[in-house]
Parts: C-alpha cells; sequence; structure tokens
C-alpha cells in the first residue's frame, strides 16, 4: 500500500497526467488510467472508489508551489481549517469564484479526487510560492455595478479576475486565527487562488461588499495594488436587496467581525439601512487613505460609454479595438448571467414608499453626497 500511496501523491503533482484524467471520456476510462499509474492491475471502480474516499478523507501535505500549478483551494473548511482543492486545469471564466468552481466539481476528476490540506502545513510552505501582487483591488457596497466592471476586466486579454472568493473572507472571519496570523493568511489565499495558471499576466481582485471592513489588512499586504471602491445611490441598492437580500442585508449571517450593524431589533429597511452607514464609512476609512478611487455606478455606465480607456488605466494598459469591442457587447448583456440581455431593474420609486424614500434620504443621503464630492 505504501507503493501505491506514492504513486498517488506524484500523480497529483504530475500535470499531464492530472490532464489526460480530466479529459477521460467514461468512468470506465479513468478507472483503466488510475490502474496504469497506480501500479495496480486488478483495479476495478470499488476498490479505485474505496481508495480515492479514504485519500479524500485524509490530510495532503503536498508540494505547494508544483501542486498548485494544477489545484486550486476551492473552500473553506472551517472546522479544521482545511481547504478543499479541485483542478486548476482550465481558465476562470464565470462572473464569480464559486461558479467556476461548481463547473470544476462536476467534472470527472474532482468527482473522484478531491484533496485537502491543513492551512498549517501550508504557511510554512508559503515563501516557496513565487510572489504576486495583485494590480487591482476592488471594493465595492453590492448591487453597484461592481460584477459589470469585473466582468469587464475579465475580457481584457491576460487579465486574471478573482472575483467574490468566499474562501478568503471565511479564512479571515475565523476566529481560530489571531490577528497577527491573518497577513500572512491573506498572502497565502491570494497566492493560490490568484496563481497566473493560463498565461495570464495582470491579476484584478473583486472582493465580498462585507470585505470592506478588512481594508487596513488589504492596504498592508498589497500596497502596490490600485485600489478601486464602487457605490451607488443608497436607495437603487436597497431597492435590489429589497428583492432579493445578499448575504450582508440579513440580521444573522456571520460576516462581519465587529458585530452585526444589522439586528434582529430591527425592521429589514432599517437593518439595511444600518448595514449601508457601515459601508460607507468604511469607504470614507479608505479614502481618507489618499490610496483609494470612489466611483459611483452613475459615473461607471457614463465613463464605460464616452471613455472606456478611463477604466483600462487602472491596469496601466490600453484597450484595444478587438478589446473594446468585447467590451461593447458585454456591456449589452446581464453581468451575472451574460448569456441575457441586460434588462433594467425595477426603480426605487416602484419598490419604496414615499415615506420609505425620505427615510432613506434622511439617513444615508448626506453621506452618500459627500462621497461622491470625494470621488
Amino acid at each position: 500500500m505504501q507503493h501505491k500511496l506514492r504513486l498517488y501523491w506524484q500523480l497529483l503533482h504530475d500535470k499531464e497526467r492530472l490532464i489526460a484524467l480530466q479529459h477521460s471520456g467514461s468512468v470506465d476510462d479513468f478507472v483503466r488510467q488510475m490502474a496504469q499509474y497506480l501500479d495496480w492491475p486488478d483495479l476495478n471502480l470499488d476498490l479505485m472508489q474505496s481508495f480515492l474516499q479514504q485519500q479524500n478523507s485524509s490530510v495532503l501535505v503536498p508540494d505547494l508551489e508544483l501542486f498548485s500549478q494544477f489545484w486550486q483551494p476551492a473552500d473553506y473548511r472551517k472546522k479544521d481549517q482545511a481547504l478543499i482543492w479541485v483542478p486548476a486545469l482550465d481558465p476562470l471564466k464565470q462572473p464569480f469564484y464559486k461558479e467556476d468552481m461548481l463547473i470544476q466539481k462536476g467534472k470527472l476528476l474532482a468527482v473522484f479526487i478531491r484533496p485537502v490540506t491543513l492551512v498549517k502545513d501550508l504557511l510554512p510552505q508559503s515563501n516557496n510560492l513565487a510572489d504576486l501582487c495583485p494590480d487591482l483591488i476592488i471594493f465595492h457596497w453590492s448591487r453597484c455595478g461592481s460584477t459589470l466592471l469585473g466582468g469587464l476586466y475579465r475580457q481584457l486579454s491576460a487579465v486574471k479576475l478573482l472575483s467574490e472568493s468566499m474562501l478568503i473572507s471565511d479564512m479571515l472571519l475565523d476566529s481560530f486565527w489571531s490577528e497577527e496570523a491573518k497577513p500572512q493568511l491573506l498572502k497565502l489565499a491570494v497566492l493560490l487562488q490568484g496563481r497566473f495558471r493560463h498565461g495570464e499576466t495582470q491579476l484584478v481582485l473583486k472582493l465580498n461588499s462585507w470585505d470592506l471592513q478588512q481594508w487596513p489588512l488589504w492596504l498592508q499586504q498589497f500596497p502596490d495594488a490600485r485600489i478601486l471602491c464602487l457605490g451607488r445611490q443608497p436607495e437603487a441598492i436597497l431597492a435590489s436587496h429589497q428583492r432579493m437580500s445578499g448575504l450582508h442585508m440579513v440580521a444573522v449571517n456571520g460576516v462581519w467581525q465587529a458585530g452585526n450593524p444589522y439586528d434582529l431589533s430591527l425592521s429589514p429597511l432599517q437593518g439595511r439601512i444600518a448595514v449601508l452607514r457601515l459601508l460607507m464609512c468604511y469607504t470614507e476609512q479608505l479614502l481618507g487613505t489618499g490610496k483609494a478611487e470612489f466611483l459611483d455606478y452613475r459615473q461607471l455606465k457614463q465613463v464605460l460609454q464616452q471613455n472606456p480607456q478611463q477604466l483600462v488605466s487602472f491596469l496601466s494598459r490600453e484597450l484595444t479595438e478587438a478589446e473594446q469591442q468585447r467590451w461593447h457587447t458585454f456591456s449589452l448583456r446581464d453581468a451575472k448571467q451574460p448569456e441575457l440581455i441586460f434588462q433594467a431593474s425595477q426603480s426605487p420609486q416602484q419598490i419604496f414608499t414615499t415615506e420609505e424614500l425620505q427615510q432613506i434620504h434622511n439617513e444615508l443621503g448626506v453621506e452618500y453626497q459627500a462621497l461622491l464630492q470625494r470621488g
């Protein structure tokens, strides 16, 4: 068995064999290849499943620099501070990282093989990884055009978009880790998820909206990255959450480090106003450093139509004609569901009563206008 375990470890670090398994046309072919790779002539489906289930429930200690060329961490398991890995043999293409991970999990290789590593085993190897600094980090308030902007950057050649990684958020919010450990955790997660594997040369990170609470940590770890924060009229954001609430806009969510601003004593609208006020406060602090720029959704749409090169300047590059055409085509689609044509949603006036609109304006209007003037 030790011989088979050694061959299995080597298999997880062998790009050509992993690609061959990824392209298996059937389960029978997958079993045949595994029998060959593991030097196991009488291997059948039942034996293979039993063997692989044992490996998937065990902890792998990989050669991280080599292993992470072909595997990417998909999920963070809080109960034992572990990372669950899936193949990284295809470039990211979906609006959100979790959607790419779901696609990978459905492929035959990931159905049978899903390695598990402990973060504590990876940290000593982090210095062996090639350094990587994001070119652009996008903070946002949610429902304010960040998916559109991220999707535009994804249309650019050699740009990798890492969009709303729950793994990074979950790691940073895990109370198991001390504050002193979090800089190294953040750097490790970005190196592993943002790693260039398919000819990319620039990295754009679009964070979860609640990651804005961690802005000092992000700036500390990536001082050379350009920083952009997106916002929108409060009533438009709240109207969107009125139709379908985001994770951070519900009373019980676990995404706030210093206590949820939305408590159970508040009405749904009051709770969402409190969350948005907190995000605006973090934005004010972030802009106060002089290291970030603020862009409103209406400004984003205007710049996209009149001067798209201004958006590309955040990556210090020029927009080619082919890329500009891709941007035009993409801007007509629904950013979250690119297979659909974009349809404008209902206006806040259709969602809220006059009294509710006045309440939103009274509680958030002054702060929003102040941020617009700083942007």
